[in-house]
């Protein structure tokens, strides 16, 4: 069984090219091709490509975002037709929104980092997380496919979450 690696909105930015939001466009190229080689399974969680999808439009001009938002949309088409070695999570966010929506208030009222004192911690995070330790769980209950799930971020409110190879 192969690892499980959760894509943040940083990394898909990266991995998109997108201008002003790919600092590490290189380094995240350069990962990418590392965890395919060790066979990680990649998931896009749908409230990652909703932020992903909210940076490009507000991102350059016109041909630009339009030219952005169309390598977003095949590589979108591609991981829907398992071309691409992404996938869409399979979290029900109505029904996990339910269970822990609650949590969001006390969450976005905490310093999201010591670095960050006058920021808590965004839903996208949040849910991110959440879906995280629900994969977790999952994993550890089954015993016999046991693997490594982890967040792959630039956020260093996420890295916690992450691993290296």
């Amino acid at each position: 069984m192969t690892d499980i690696c959760l894509l943040d909105t940083s990394i898909l930015l990266n991995i998109l090219n997108v201008p002003s939001k790919n600092e590490a466009h290189s380094e995240i190229i350069s990962d990418l091709e590392a965890y395919i080689e060790l066979g990680c399974e990649f998931i896009i969680p749908f409230v990652v490509a909703v932020e992903v999808g909210n940076h490009i439009s507000q991102n350059g001009d016109g041909n630009t975002r339009r030219k952005v938002a169309q390598a977003f949309v095949e590589m979108m088409q591609q991981t829907f037709n398992g071309d691409f070695p992404f996938k869409i999570s399979d979290f029900e966010l109505k029904t996990e929104w339910q269970k822990w929506i609650t949590e969001f208030v006390d969450k976005a009222g905490q310093n999201k980092t010591e670095s960050k004192p006058n920021e808590g911690m965004s839903l996208t995070d949040l849910s991110i997380i959440k879906e995280y330790e629900d994969i977790q769980a999952k994993n550890k209950a089954n015993r016999r496919t046991h693997v490594e799930v982890f967040i792959w971020s630039l956020d260093s409110d996420l890295t916690a979450y992450g691993r290296s190879y």
